[in-house]
């Protein structure tokens, strides 16, 4: 029995790495503009694969290794221009990520499809826009005295994005994140700090105690902001 579990485990594993054609490369370009629209040189432009293995006991996958040490594939910088242009290996597996790291910018991670690439071997990526890091600071205040437990849907801006091509058509890209959070369920006010990017906006949502939907909209500009939800 234990011989049969190594060998799933060592099946499974190899199962998951990378499938890489050895006889293949790829061009990889993209453009790098900060929120102004300004090209952004020197960033650190790596194209990666990510290995996973699978957890018996809690029958999940998990990664066992970090962003930064996934399988790459390619790399480079970009120019004065925020321009970069290099050959990388092919994953001929369905996903593949890129990261982009700045000394001056928090790292952003964006996975992207193989199959609208692969034939053409050119990943023509759409430009890429990164944003300064903010702290944000979320205070739900009760001012009305009520004793009703509400649940807020925070939804903003994440580091970490999808991008959704058809035919060769980039038709979306995804930098959401949602956070999740009961609130009001001790007399004291409810604190959140939630990190962000900038500019951006940040949407809290919950139900009312009278079965009202109640949306509050918060506009990121800074670094560290500070709002308050008052119900």
């Amino acid at each position: 029995m234990k011989y049969l579990l190594y060998l799933s485990l060592i099946i499974l594993l190899i199962s998951c790495e990378a499938r890489i054609d050895n006889n293949k490369r790829a061009l990889f370009s993209t453009t790098v503009l900060d929120g102004s629209n300004n090209p952004l040189e020197n960033v650190e432009v790596v194209v990666y694969s990510g290995f996973y293995s699978f957890d018996f006991q809690s029958a999940s996958f998990t990664k066992f290794s970090d962003s930064n040490e996934d399988f790459i594939l390619g790399s480079g910088i970009t120019d004065s221009n925020g321009e970069v242009s290099f050959l990388m290996l092919v994953n001929t597996d369905e996903q593949t990520s890129f990261s982009l790291t700045s000394i001056d910018y928090p790292r952003r991670n964006v996975s992207i499809s193989n199959g609208n690439y692969a034939s053409t071997l050119e990943y023509n990526i759409p430009t890429q826009i990164l944003k300064q890091s903010s702290i944000v600071n979320l205070n739900f205040s009760n001012t009305t005295g009520v004793t009703d437990v509400f649940n807020a849907i925070i939804t903003f801006e994440s580091l970490n994005c999808s991008q959704y091509t058809e035919d060769g058509i980039t038709t979306d890209v995804v930098c959401e994140e949602r956070e999740f959070l009961p609130f009001n369920q001790s007399a004291s006010d409810t604190f959140i700090d939630i990190e962000t990017v900038y500019p951006s906006a940040m949407t809290v949502e919950y139900i009312d105690a009278t079965g009202a939907i109640i949306t509050e909209q918060f506009m990121i500009t800074n670094a560290t902001e500070n709002y308050v939800v008052q119900f």
